[in-house]
């Protein structure tokens, strides 16, 4: 294999085959591939070791693969909503059908489980998705290891093929030299640096969820949070954009509602909710009942769009935040958020079991009546409130809802004290950036391949309108980080 060189001369600091930028699925799945083919390649990171958060830590450990490549590519296809070009998703099905096999043999370790499924299972081809997730048992086991389990073994194989990581290395330009990018300008602890790459540079650096700039000029509401990870800051689609890539969909996220709360020393921080066991209404702001609750309560992918719904006529968007209400009966029933994933998952937050230390906080709102709970949250009718709650309790008597949700979470708020938890349109990551092709190129805004140039993960994102089930995220990054190494050591 070819060793990456430091002090070459001509301005360069370092030079690697293939130079990767972000420390994640997607950037590990780029290095270990550029290695198995007997190449160089050097991973950046802007990120400490010690306060390292790529999404991948902070998931559920899930990876989407393919039992029949053909049905999955039209499954893929019919989520994407045109939004894809079908090559693209069929690229997609393609590697996620070898994807276990590829994870067996790199991180065998893992004993992969079947656990999930589609999200759309009316959707031509579904029958082909399968999830999979480290351990043995399902994602509710907080022993089964989740996302630090998934990375933690694709990190044990970096380091196994001694795969060089630049740590606390911000890239800031991409160098171009007679229309091909050559390499990386960089920030370290020592000062700036230039990194060149023989063969092509990798973008795997995550969305923008933390630059505000480009949320409100990109997203369908404003404002919109996330709890993913807080090293996502738009910074690939910045360099992108500066030789000449074309974007896509720039206004698409991962979401659902979520919590949004300051910490002490009063930095925000978001958390993802678990509204289950069931006992669960959500208002706008004015204490009315929107949507089926349940597949926000079942975690799925597409909840948000309830929530940035615009009323002209207000001028306004009601539903930002929403409320959610509960019995004292859920309060006690355990954690409020995911403690194995998102920021507890990765030491951010340590979130009380019952708790009590988040009511200390004012981020739980109570009163011994529902419309006590709505007045201490700052909802604008707390009686309408009240009077939506006891609708809801009359409906899980009768066991039928007025919005449709299954009769097993019909579970009357009935035990005062009452508590309510304003909650915000956000998720994991957005999805948007530099456009690219089946073969991880990226383009400019005539569709042709930047030379030099590659993309994988989170930054332009594949999966189009629609998220195709559980796993999705980390199966598009290792996918296309393999892919797009390929495709850079054949042109390059």
């Amino acid at each position: 294999m070819s060793a990456v060189a430091s002090g070459t001369g001509q301005g360069w600091d370092e030079v690697a085959d293939v130079v990767v930028v972000g420390y994640g699925a997607a950037g590990s799945a780029a290095a270990i591939t550029a290695h198995d083919r007997g190449a160089s390649a050097l991973l950046l990171e802007k990120q400490d070791p010690a306060a390292h958060t790529p999404s991948i830590r902070m998931s559920g450990g899930i990876v989407l693969c393919m039992n029949d490549a053909e049905a999955g590519a039209r499954y893929l296809d019919a989520c994407a909503g045109g939004l894809v070009p079908e090559a693209v998703s069929r690229a997609w099905a393609a590697r996620a059908a070898r994807l276990r096999g590829w994870l067996d043999e790199v991180a065998p370790q893992l004993g992969l489980a079947h656990v999930a499924g589609p999200e759309r299972p009316q959707f031509p081809g579904a029958d082909a998705v399968e999830g999979y997730q480290a351990g043995a048992r399902f994602r509710h086991d907080p022993e089964s290891g989740m996302g630090r389990a998934l990375f933690a073994a694709l990190a044990s194989a970096v380091e196994k093929r001694d795969l060089p990581v630049r740590w606390h290395t911000a890239a800031r330009r991409l160098v171009v030299e007679d229309g091909r990018v050559v390499g990386v300008e960089v920030e370290q602890s020592g000062g700036p640096a230039k990194i060149r790459a023989r063969k092509g540079v990798v973008l795997t650096c995550g969305g923008y969820e933390f630059d505000d700039r480009m949320k409100a000029e990109f997203l369908p509401a404003h404002p919109i949070y996330f709890y993913g990870n807080p090293g996502n800051t738009g910074d690939g689609v910045r360099m992108a954009q500066d030789v000449g890539a074309d974007l896509w969909h720039m206004n698409r996220v991962v979401g659902r509602a979520i919590a949004w709360f300051p910490l002490d020393d009063g930095r925000p921080q978001g958390f993802m909710v678990q509204m289950d066991p069931p006992g669960y209404v959500l208002t706008d702001r004015y204490g009315h009942r929107f949507a089926n609750e349940h597949g926000q309560a079942q975690l799925l992918h597409d909840f948000y769009h309830h929530l940035t719904v615009f009323d002209s006529d207000r001028g306004e968007h009601p539903r930002m935040p929403c409320y959610w209400f509960f019995d004292d009966r859920r309060r006690r029933a355990g954690p409020l958020t995911w403690t194995q994933m998102g920021a507890v998952g990765v030491g951010m937050y340590d979130w009380s079991p019952d708790n009590r230390a988040e009511i200390d906080r004012g981020w739980i709102h109570g009163g011994d009546t529902v419309e006590n709970a709505a007045a201490a949250a700052g909802i604008a009718d707390p009686v309408a409130a009240a009077r939506t709650v006891a609708d809801y309790n009359a409906g899980c008597a009768t066991g039928v809802d007025a919005f449709g949700r299954p009769f097993e979470s019909l579970v009357p708020l009935e035990e005062p004290p009452f508590w309510c938890v304003p909650l915000w349109p956000g998720g994991s990551n957005t999805t948007g950036g530099p456009r690219r092709d089946e073969r991880g190129r990226v383009v400019d805004v005539y569709g042709e391949p930047i030379p030099g140039l590659y993309a994988a993960g989170e930054l332009g994102q594949v999966s189009g309108m629609l998220y195709p089930g559980d796993g999705t995220n980390l199966s598009e990054a290792l996918c296309f980080g393999q892919i797009a190494v390929e495709t850079a050591l054949d042109e390059g």
